[in-house]
């Protein structure tokens, strides 16, 4: 059994048992392929693979399934339908529970998203799918993935004028050092301790990236990529934070700060980082091989 059919399954079980309604899969198709509609809400998988699974629905479609459920009365109200969103998507992780379960997976409670954030959760190497389904009031689309791995990513000479310029924000002197050593080669790299010292250095070097860690003071420092996306001299600039949390609430803030995609350093190599750095660039990184994993 691949992890996406009991979620499958829960989908079509919750409308057709909770909601009332009739359910169908369409078919599945590739991220870039799906529709985006305007509400989202993010489930962490944990277990044999780190995953997400996001639930994207119209407004329209909660609007109907609020009246059904709750009051017709309430199905405009905006915090309503919002929890609702989440609530649906709480009962599908509820429903397809035991199966991923029995299969060592684990369902986080489900968090509300910004639409516009769904890519930055499915990296392309990933090979990510979603299911669309058509439902009696409306259609639903559910993303499910797992992040596969880069292979060996061929490293090329450039001249310092062609080479983008990344800025490290990284309170540890021996992280600084390390990322360092591993892109002085490919990019123009300046770091800095805190938020603050990389903005008396941007104001004379403008970088092309910031990459960021989140973990400092206690896992609160998300909120960098805000006062970041602020900034007169740096707020245009693409940022990607890393982290070593892997609870999609913290992953989750510093996208709605702004952030453009992130790193696990659990899961940290070379080729994944350059890889993440180049697709923020809109360049895809030349790979020996690629053996992406996806259940």
């Amino acid at each position: 059994m691949r992890f996406s059919d009991p979620v499958i399954n829960s989908v079509v079980d919750v409308f057709k048992y909770f909601v009332g309604t009739t359910a169908e899969l369409e078919k599945i198709v590739k991220i870039d392929e799906a529709p985006r509609y305007e509400m989202s809400s993010a489930i962490e998988v944990n277990g044999p693979g780190k995953g997400i699974v996001v639930v994207n629905v119209p407004r329209e479609l909660i609007s109907k399934a609020v009246t059904l459920l709750i009051d017709e009365s309430l199905a405009d109200d905006e915090h309503v339908l919002t929890d609702f969103s989440c609530e649906l998507s709480n009962m599908i992780a509820g429903q397809a529970k035991k199966a991923v379960d029995h299969m060592g997976f684990r369902l986080g409670h489900p968090t509300e998203i910004e639409t516009e954030n769904i890519d930055n959760l499915y990296p392309p190497e990933a090979g990510s799918l979603c299911g669309l389904f058509n439902t009696g009031i409306g259609p639903v689309v559910v993303f499910f993935g797992f992040v596969g791995q880069l292979g060996d990513i061929i490293d090329y000479e450039l001249d310092d004028a062609e080479k983008k310029r990344i800025m490290i924000i990284e309170p540890d002197e021996t992280n600084r050092a390390l990322f360092q050593n591993l892109l002085h080669e490919r990019y123009i790299v300046e770091t800095a301790a805190t938020v603050e010292e990389a903005f008396m250095d941007a104001a004379i070097h403008t970088p092309d990236l910031i990459l960021v860690d989140i973990d400092a003071h206690g896992g609160a420092h998300a909120e960098s990529v805000k006062y970041i996306k602020h900034s007169p001299f740096v707020g245009d600039v693409e940022v990607l934070v890393m982290t070593s949390n892997r609870s999609t609430t913290a992953i989750i803030q510093a996208f709605n700060y702004g952030a453009n995609d992130y790193i696990l350093k659990t899961d940290f190599t070379k080729q994944i980082l350059v890889g993440k750095i180049e697709r923020a660039f809109g360049r895809t990184p030349v790979l020996k091989e690629a053996n992406a994993v996806i259940s």
